[in-house]
């Protein structure tokens, strides 16, 4: 009986010499983690990261080891059309994205009709706000100082022109033109930046559209759709316009 006992002392104790001597631990499970660097022009767009956003996220940023993987973001900025796209995180790496916002534009489609100065009544308009897309009267004296370009006729009926207000005497914006080299008001080419060799006019059998820089600094792209009338006394001029107006001052996107 004794000899019985000792044995299963015995035992016990090695089960338990066993038991302490197990070191097995989990394996380490190392992270994946990468950058991502937004930058965005302009600068200060609120950047949405999968449907997150905080006050402090704003381009250009660095979000700093993430986790590696397909992320949906969202590029918000007053004045400019919202930018949602994807970029993927890579490990040990810094991906970079540059966007280029495009700024909301206002887009006249439906042609407003100008008509010449010369021979004409209150309720046929020489002028024309861009920013409202409203015509007026050019000694209308309640609005011509919205007016940015008018329909111009010389008394003797020589001369046609679409120009600036400015050169009205009723009337103080100046507004430069640069004539386009395409029909297609919505060709998606961007206005060259206005210089010295803007006029202050064009014709009104222009077949091209227009780059138009304004005394707000903003920019449009006008285009004569239609033109008629000038057939003698009672039936003056007009022309038909259409236009874009970039509604982010000095920004020459479209």
């Amino acid at each position: 009986m004794k000899k019985i006992t000792l044995i299963l002392v015995a035992i016990l104790l090695g089960i338990a010499f066993i038991s302490c001597d197990d070191t097995t631990t989990d394996p380490i499970v190392e992270e994946e983690l990468g950058n991502l660097q937004v930058n965005s022009t302009p600068a200060g767009a609120t950047i949405t990261l999968n449907g997150e956003t905080d006050a402090a996220w704003k381009t250009p940023f660095l979000f700093a080891a993430r986790d590696v993987g397909t992320y949906e973001i969202t590029l918000q900025l007053e004045g400019f059309v919202d930018t949602t796209f994807s970029v993927d995180i890579v490990k040990d790496q810094t991906t970079t994205v540059n966007v280029t916002m495009m700024p909301v534009v206002t887009y006249f489609s439906t042609p407003v009709r100008i008509w010449e100065t010369t021979g004409t009544t209150v309720e046929q308009p020489s002028g024309l706000d861009l920013s409202s897309g409203n015509a007026y009267g050019t000694s209308d004296a309640d609005n011509r100082g919205n007016i940015d370009l008018y329909y111009f006729s010389s008394s003797d009926g020589s001369t046609f022109l679409v120009q600036s207000a400015h050169l009205n005497s009723n009337m103080t914006r100046q507004t430069f033109f640069k004539v386009g080299s395409s029909t297609d008001l919505q060709d998606g080419v961007d206005s060259p930046r206005e210089d010295g060799t803007w006029g202050d006019s064009m014709s009104d059998r222009e077949t091209n559209y227009v780059f138009l820089y304004d005394a707000d600094g903003h920019y449009s792209k006008l285009k004569i759709i239609n033109f008629g009338g000038g057939t003698g006394p009672g039936d003056p001029s007009w022309v038909e316009v259409s236009w874009i107006y970039n509604t982010v001052t000095d920004n020459i996107l479209f």
